[in-house]
C-alpha cells in the first residue's frame, strides 16, 4: 500500500510539472506576442507610412505647435488691449475728473449713472456743459443758499 501511494504521489506531481510546464510557455508565448504587437505599434506610431506623409506624432506635434502658438498670440493680444485700454481709460478718467471738478451735480452723476450712459453724456460737450451749469446761478457763480426769488439755468 505504501508503494502504491508513492507511485501516486509521483504521478500527481508528475501531471503537475507537465501542468505547470505547459502554463509557463504559455505564459511566455503571450508576453512575446504582446511585446511583439506593442513594438509595432510604436513603431508605426513614430515612423512616416511614406516619404509624403508625416508619422502620426509629426502630426500631433505639428497641431498642438499651432495650438501653442494661437493661445500665445492671443494672450499677446490680449495683454496689448489691456495697455491700450488702461491707457484710454486713464485718459478718460482725467477728462471726466477735469469735467467733474467744475460742477457737483456732474461728479455725483458720474458716480451714479451706468458706465455706457456717463461715457455717452461725457463724449456730448453741451450736455457736458448743461450738466456743469446744473446748480449755479444763472451768472456761473455756486448758489449758496436758497432762495425763492433765485433761478437756476438748465
Amino acid at each position: 500500500m505504501f508503494i502504491a501511494a508513492l507511485v501516486f504521489a509521483g504521478c500527481q506531481v508528475l501531471v503537475f510539472s507537465c501542468f505547470t510546464l505547459v502554463a509557463v510557455r504559455w505564459y511566455h508565448s503571450e508576453v512575446a506576442r504582446i511585446r511583439d504587437e506593442l513594438s509595432e505599434t510604436v513603431q508605426t506610431f513614430l515612423t512616416s507610412p511614406s516619404p509624403e506623409t508625416p508619422s502620426p506624432l509629426a502630426v500631433i506635434i505639428d497641431q498642438v505647435a499651432l495650438l501653442l502658438a494661437a493661445r500665445m498670440v492671443q494672450q499677446v493680444k490680449a495683454m496689448l488691449a489691456g495697455v491700450e485700454s488702461g491707457e484710454s481709460k486713464g485718459e478718460q478718467m482725467a477728462l471726466i475728473t477735469e469735467a467733474t471738478g467744475q460742477s457737483p451735480w456732474l461728479a455725483l452723476l458720474s458716480n451714479i449713472l451706468p458706465k455706457r450712459i456717463r461715457n455717452a453724456l461725457m463724449r456730448n460737450p453741451q450736455m457736458v456743459g448743461a450738466l456743469a451749469k446744473l446748480g449755479t446761478k444763472g451768472d456761473g457763480a455756486h448758489s449758496s443758499g436758497r432762495s425763492t426769488s433765485d433761478s437756476y439755468s438748465l
